[in-house]
């Protein structure tokens, strides 16, 4: 199989203030504002110039941006989209610093950006951003009605790869081809975003990121706790626009697609099962209720 997707690239939200949003997310996980453009505030954690981009609008997810492995994957997504008779919002980059995209309507709903590389034009470190600083953003997380027909979307117009599943089909987890356990997840339920999450160096950024939203007179919807399917140790807080911002360590990694096998994941204890959380806690009410639709 030749992968299409080489990694998680942005996150596209339309907020009525992109600046107290990018503000929020800089205070509280630490990326940093690398450029303002009018109404768009841009936001990056590592290089790249942007990993989060706030544009101004009603509360919505305009985009979920996938980082391809060339210019030639671009436009092979975008055939396969076409031959599969999905709807294409755009073939024409969203924001700045990277030269070609296709902006695709997913099975139910799902709205995301295949790009071309963002231009890694940031330095490393930087002074600024009051949290942690991630390493990079790490995957997203949306519902669809139907997600059969979302995971055929992801393995045979995106060439990803099925990395877990529970036993009844219901989330699924998608893999890119970077190895890393997950890009894309998915669940069943209305169309939207439930989460974004960042890639941290150690539980001591997570611990901190829960002292700043204290600080904030806010707290984290859920967690810490320790995924099955993906195995990373996550907490969950929800942004000014109550979609929820997934903060991890230690996300599995898989080397060698040749010798792995999906894991189908027994759910018959429901949430409080240990596919879910491997310590034990089931998911707050604030976590099962978090989200944000994608633009209509």
């Amino acid at each position: 199989m030749s992968y299409l997707i080489r990694q998680m690239g942005h996150v596209v939200i339309s907020s009525p203030d992109p600046e107290a949003a990018a503000q929020h997310l800089s205070d509280v996980v630490g990326l940093r504002i690398t450029e303002r453009d009018g109404d768009s505030v841009y936001l990056s954690s590592n290089n790249r110039h942007h990993e989060v981009t706030y544009v101004k609008g009603e509360a919505a997810v305009l985009a979920c941006g996938l980082e391809a492995v060339s210019a030639e994957a671009v436009d092979e997504v975008m055939a396969r989209a076409k031959s599969d008779g999905l709807t294409i919002l755009s073939d024409a980059p969203m924001g700045k610093h990277y030269d070609r995209a296709v902006r695709i309507v997913a099975p139910g709903g799902s709205i995301f950006e295949i790009h071309t590389p963002i231009a890694r034009t940031e330095p490393h470190r930087y002074i600024g951003g009051g949290g942690p600083r991630p390493k990079r953003i790490e995957h997203m997380n949306s519902f669809s009605g139907d997600t059969a027909a979302f995971g055929e979307f992801c393995e045979k117009v995106l060439s990803m790869q099925l990395s877990d599943r529970t036993s009844d089909d219901g989330l699924r987890w998608y893999r890119a081809q970077d190895g890393f356990h997950h890009t894309i997840a998915m669940g069943t339920g209305p169309e939207m975003l439930h989460h974004y999450a960042f890639d941290h160096h150690s539980m001591e950024d997570l611990v901190r990121i829960a002292d700043n939203l204290t600080i904030k007179d806010e707290a984290m919807v859920w967690g810490p706790g320790r995924h099955g399917a993906g195995s990373n140790i996550f907490t969950y807080y929800a942004d000014p626009h109550g979609c929820i911002v997934e903060n991890s360590v230690e996300m599995a990694h898989i080397d060698n697609d040749a010798v792995y096998h999906p894991r189908a994941w027994d759910i018959s204890e429901g949430l409080a099962g240990r596919w879910l959380n491997q310590w034990g806690t089931p998911p707050t009410p604030g976590f099962l209720a978090g989200g944000l639709k994608f633009a209509s």
